[in-house]
């Protein structure tokens, strides 16, 4: 689990059957030293958003249905700043 920020969509006209319909979004991860991941989101993340993210591939698989799946990062939650508490 890390954090990171969405910072686009991604778009696919050929793709594995159990991605279809679902809105996959590129998440920039907070620590420089990691590459943007593709990630499945089902909670409605924007650009900008600061989002959890998980590489559980085994949950996303099943977020999707499809053991067989090549989903592995997910959205897990929307972090959002004025809920958050200083330190």
């Amino acid at each position: 689990m890390r954090t990171a920020t969405i910072c686009g969509y991604a778009t696919s006209t050929v793709k594995h059957p159990s991605l279809e319909g679902w809105r996959l979004l590129i998440a920039e991860p907070d620590s420089p030293d990691l590459a943007p991941q593709i990630v499945l989101d089902n909670l409605g993340a924007a650009i900008g958003q600061q989002v959890l993210i998980s590489s559980d591939g085994s949950e996303a698989r099943k977020m999707v249905g499809d053991e067989l799946s090549p989903a592995r990062w997910s959205v897990l939650g929307i972090i959002d700043p004025e809920r958050c508490l200083a330190v």
